[in-house]
């Protein structure tokens, strides 16, 4: 009597254990479903609904805004009338008689309406901007938020072999994910029995 409830006792325990098994299982493909479904989201957020909004990220190169951001950060723009740029704001623009766009706060704002000037400083540089630059375009891109270390990631995918490599991998990536999860799935789901325990 004594061996039959010890026997039970251990087929209980037995039982047990494999329904925690099969949880953490289904947790770990679930939690995995949810990472990928949340990267891929990510993803089409940057590749399409960010330009369907005009919304822009640019990467910080050098250290002339801290401690707003740094070298290494990305920031993300969105466009503002040339009209209604105010002192304060952070606008990106290309400086007369410089091919790469800088990022530095508004300091004033001369000239007409139509075609603003702006007199610049980056907020870690001794001195303002030795420029005024006109802007002839209807829009600028401002500085709505800041996300750290971001930049970084983002010159590197800039590189067109890298970008590439970049977009292969993440099919890839998907693709792995999808097979595995299928493959993963318990057989009940396809109507044939599941095999029995063993204990």
């Amino acid at each position: 009597m004594g061996t039959s409830a010890s026997t039970a006792a251990s087929g209980t325990a037995a039982s047990g254990s494999v329904a925690a098994g099969a949880i953490f299982a289904t947790a770990r493909r679930i939690l995995g479903m949810v990472t990928g479904t949340a990267v891929a989201l990510v993803f089409l957020a940057t590749c399409v609904a960010a330009p369907l909004l005009h919304i822009g990220y640019s990467p910080v190169l050098t250290g002339s805004m801290r401690p707003a951001f740094a070298p290494g950060d990305l920031l993300i723009t969105a466009p503002k009338a040339a009209a209604d740029l105010q002192p304060g704001q952070v606008a990106v623009f290309t400086p007369p008689g410089e091919t790469a766009p800088y990022a530095h706060r508004i300091t004033a704002v001369a000239g007409t309406p139509e075609h603003p000037a702006l007199l610049t400083k980056g907020d870690a540089n001794p001195a303002a901007d030795k420029w005024r630059a006109r802007l002839d375009q209807a829009e600028v891109p401002v500085v709505v938020a800041t996300v750290p270390h971001v930049g970084n990631a983002v010159l590197w995918a800039q590189n067109p072999v890298q970008r590439a490599l970049f977009t292969a991998l993440f099919g890839l990536s998907l693709t792995v994910t999808s097979v595995v999860w299928i493959l993963r799935t318990p057989s009940k789901v396809s109507g044939q029995p599941s095999p029995a325990p063993s204990v």
